[in-house]
């Protein structure tokens, strides 16, 4: 479809007139938002300040071996993330607590407590092996 010279001419202000409205309601204010965001950007780190950070984590992963070996521990060093010391050593201490109440309640695999019957099954006590049958009937 061809328009004649004036309705391209319209259509031609028509556009610019739609473009200045967007461009000052629109882009203007979005590029103010932006400038003032830009503002909160952290700011980029230099070569040094990385440098500094990737040795202050490496002293610290030293230090965090370090204590884990004195307490023996050093096998778990991979169980153990955290960002600080304090945080280690709290760490530490749940993780013995719990080990402690493991080794309390651990009875190893084929090793039964042994109860009065047979006890006196080994001994080939007969008379003693009724009684503990008995006793056991009485008891409930």
């Amino acid at each position: 479809m061809e328009f004649t010279p004036e309705q391209q001419e319209f259509i031609d202000a028509q556009l610019k007139e739609s473009r200045q409205k967007w461009e000052s309601e629109v882009l203007v204010p979005l590029q103010s938002q932006v400038k003032e965001l830009e503002k909160f950007k952290p700011i980029d780190k230099t070569d040094k300040e990385k440098e500094i950070e990737a040795k202050e984590k490496e002293l610290f992963d030293k230090e965090k071996n370090l204590i884990l070996k004195d307490k023996g521990l050093q096998d778990f060093a991979d169980f153990f993330i955290v960002d600080d010391i304090k945080e280690l050593d709290s760490k530490i201490e749940k993780f013995n607590k719990i080990i402690e109440t493991k080794k309390q309640n651990y009875v190893p695999n084929g090793h039964k407590t042994t109860d009065a019957y047979t006890q006196a099954e080994k001994n080939g006590d007969t008379q003693s092996m009724i009684g503990s049958k008995l006793s056991k009937l009485f008891s409930k």
